[in-house]
């Protein structure tokens, strides 16, 4: 029998990186008024119980999004801190990607079925990402203060022009180096807790609904209602605690709670505001991780679907 070379295709590493990196930054900025009204509402809530207020308290994702766009700046204020939300999520995959790209092609040769189990791509992919947010970290704490400044006084408020202004007047003035990595305990969890419990639910639902119903153009949006759902259980109470610790001032009195770290945050968080301050913001986390998902899937199935075609692969393989 004649099998053709070009049936088999296979992204380089350079190509995984780049096509990965750019459907990331793209799916960033698509969903960024979303981050945005996240962030209000997790600032907003820190210390309700102190400050006598219910959980809800007013801070519900349609009046965050009305007074963002009311301060005047319309629609562009929702896009505040984008270009360090975009950097930080491109250092993120791209650290992420590399390390489980090469770790991955070195062991999947020496194992008998040429392949990793789900369970050691479950906690490769876990490895990676701790890796991409402690790179990222640096500009994430940027991206929290520039999405959060509006909301303060204008003469508190930090006004950094842009991402690279925020990095060195933290690294410089504010903090020091140590002032860009505030909150990467807590990244690295998320970052794990959403890369092992977002995929393996959404894998198994899209997988469930082919067998079921064949392939379908419902299989993926349902299964990421479901991938999206355990992904923010598990990862948005240490995206609170993130979020609170990279937004802390140097200068206490500029605190409404003063945090010595990741475990001291916890703990004022759950004796303040109960377990539910640690799922302040949701229903926008949500929202967020499903369309994030589904955008950055089917933007990966067009370029890749697209190289394939190139390479010479018949549509029946693709």
């Amino acid at each position: 029998m004649n099998y053709s070379a070009k049936r088999y295709w296979e992204p380089s590493t350079p190509y995984l990186l780049t096509a990965t990196t750019v459907v990331g930054a793209v799916s960033t900025a698509l969903w960024q008024p979303l981050d945005m009204v996240k962030t209000r509402i997790q600032q907003r809530s820190e210390g309700i119980g102190i400050r006598q207020l219910g959980h809800y308290g007013g801070y519900n994702p349609n009046k965050v999004f009305r007074e963002i766009h009311a301060q005047g700046k319309g629609m562009t204020g929702l896009y505040a801190g984008l270009d360090s939300a975009i950097l930080a999520r491109s250092v993120h995959l791209l650290a992420r990607n590399l390390v489980y790209k090469v770790i991955y092609d070195r062991v999947k040769p020496k194992k008998p079925s040429n392949d990793l189990t789900p369970r050691e791509k479950a906690l490769l992919g876990a490895f990676a990402g701790a890796v991409g947010a402690i790179a990222s970290n640096p500009f994430e704490v940027v991206m929290i203060r520039q999405q959060c400044d509006g909301a303060f006084q204008p003469d508190i408020r930090r006004n950094y022009s842009s991402v690279f202004d925020g990095y060195s007047r933290i690294m410089g003035s504010e903090l020091g180096v140590l002032g860009l990595f505030r909150g990467v305990g807590p990244s690295i969890l998320k970052a794990i807790a959403l890369n092992s419990s977002m995929s393996g639910p959404y894998n198994w639902v899209n997988e469930a609904m082919f067998n079921c119903f064949g392939e379908t153009y419902v299989n993926r949006p349902m299964a990421m209602v479901f991938g999206a759902l355990v992904g923010t259980f598990a990862a948005l109470p240490f995206d609170n605690v993130k979020t609170r610790l990279q937004l802390q001032s140097s200068d206490a009195s500029r605190n409404r709670i003063q945090y010595n770290g990741f475990v001291d945050c916890a703990k004022k968080t759950f004796m303040m505001e109960s377990w539910t301050g640690f799922y302040s913001g949701f229903y926008v986390f949500y929202v967020r991780a499903y369309f994030y998902g589904l955008t950055t899937i089917f933007l990966m199935d067009i370029i890749t679907n697209r190289s394939k075609r190139k390479a010479g692969l018949k549509p029946k393989y693709i």
